[in-house]
């Protein structure tokens, strides 16, 4: 009888731990829990919809700005080679100054020409039930129904 007065509070203290064991839920740095889904990123969502579009400015926008330093830089020299003392000094200025407007001009010129690139929109559901919008030049590479984080304003396939 001893024996068994012994046994049976060991055993119900052992089926409640391993009862409530089961109510535990783990958690995860940067995961997160929802009902119909596994653990997924904070970052991650299914994709929606793959758009190729045409953006703006498809150089780096600075055309006019690089045009300007290397006009005026190549101004400045050729000036400098004209005239002697203080005309080789205003020649200079003036040589720097009429290479950067043209240099300035040309750049943007040349920003204009490249005025349309190609580029992807993405549509992401997110695993939080929001919607992400992305557009980046690059090619996902991705179709509706993938399963994809957004990092740094891209798209990366997990």
């Amino acid at each position: 009888m001893k024996l068994r007065s012994i046994h049976f509070p060991l055993i119900v203290a052992m089926v409640a731990s391993v009862t409530l064991a089961g109510c535990v839920t783990p958690q995860y740095g940067g995961y997160q829990q929802r009902s119909g889904y596994t653990n997924r990123c904070l970052s991650c969502g299914v994709v929606q919809q793959v758009d190729q579009v045409y953006v703006q400015g498809g150089g780096s926008g600075n055309g006019g700005t690089l045009g300007a330093v290397i006009g005026a830089v190549a101004g400045g020299v050729l000036g400098s080679t004209i005239g002697k003392g203080d005309g080789r000094t205003a020649a200079t200025v003036v040589g720097a100054v009429g290479g950067g407007l043209v240099g300035n001009q040309i750049g943007k010129n040349n920003d204009a020409n490249n005025a349309n690139s190609t580029a992807w929109r993405i549509v992401v559901q997110m695993d939080n039930g929001q919607y992400a919008t992305v557009t980046q030049r690059e090619d996902p590479g991705v179709r509706p129904g993938a399963y994809v984080s957004i990092h740094d304003g891209h798209v990366y396939v997990r």
